[in-house]
């Protein structure tokens, strides 16, 4: 870019920041699942589905059976 191209009024080195826009994260549910022989006392990959995305009863002791996927309720 060639020097004459650059502006020379100071005003114009201002940065004006553009209005910022924050997203709320969806709220969580009280089911985690310790994947692929994780368990809660150990070190490993951890899922938390979003609040009513829970699977049911019937996919949670196939994730068991198949997976060695364990899913607990937090306590209250």
């Amino acid at each position: 870019m060639p020097l004459h191209d650059h502006p020379t009024d100071p005003d114009k080195w201002v940065y004006k920041p553009q209005e910022y826009q924050f997203q709320i994260s969806p709220e969580q549910s009280e089911w985690q699942c310790y994947l692929w022989g994780n368990r809660p006392s150990g070190v490993g990959m951890i899922y938390r589905p979003l609040k009513g995305k829970e699977p049911n009863w019937f996919v949670r002791w196939m994730m068991r059976i198949c997976f060695d996927c364990l899913w607990v309720k937090d306590k209250p």
